[in-house]
């Protein structure tokens, strides 16, 4: 009878159970922080690339209709795209919280131009501005597109 009421009397957790608990748990989360914060710079990269492809689309689209009057609102503000020297410009504000690339570009383009071709590298808060020249009618000169970050 006497070890039946032991059993009774002995509920719940002991301290050092509960502080391995804590411990255990505190450790996941050191080892997590790092990775979460990792991913969502890589998150806002990717955001910042869709961004400029659409803008490259808005450029392209507005060049290939020889559309005067487009607007584009990739910047945050309405902008007109094609410009007074006749070239098409459209600029995007970057989101990313880092300088450079986290993430691997290898094999990345925008409309047919290679990372090695893009001028500068992103910057945190920056801008991206792609700019489509189309060449001369006669031949003379060739379509040009560059892509600088700043």
């Amino acid at each position: 009878m006497n070890t039946l009421k032991k059993k009774m009397n002995k509920k719940g957790f002991t301290l050092a159970e509960l502080l391995i608990v804590v411990a255990i748990i505190a450790v996941l989360v050191a080892i997590s922080i790092p990775i979460f914060t990792s991913q969502l710079e890589k998150s806002r990269e990717a955001v910042d690339f869709a961004n400029v492809r659409a803008a490259y689309a808005e450029v392209m689209t507005a060049a290939l209709t020889e559309d005067g009057q487009a607007k584009t609102s990739a910047s945050g503000t309405e902008a007109t795209i094609k410009q007074s020297d006749g070239s098409y410009k459209a600029v995007v504000k970057l989101q990313q919280a880092k300088n450079g690339w986290t993430t691997d570009t290898t094999g990345m383009d925008i409309g047919g131009v290679k990372v090695a071709s893009w001028t500068g590298s992103p910057t945190a808060n920056g801008t991206c501005t792609i700019v489509f020249t189309p060449g001369a009618a006669d031949g003379s000169t060739s379509d040009s597109l560059t892509i600088t970050w700043a």
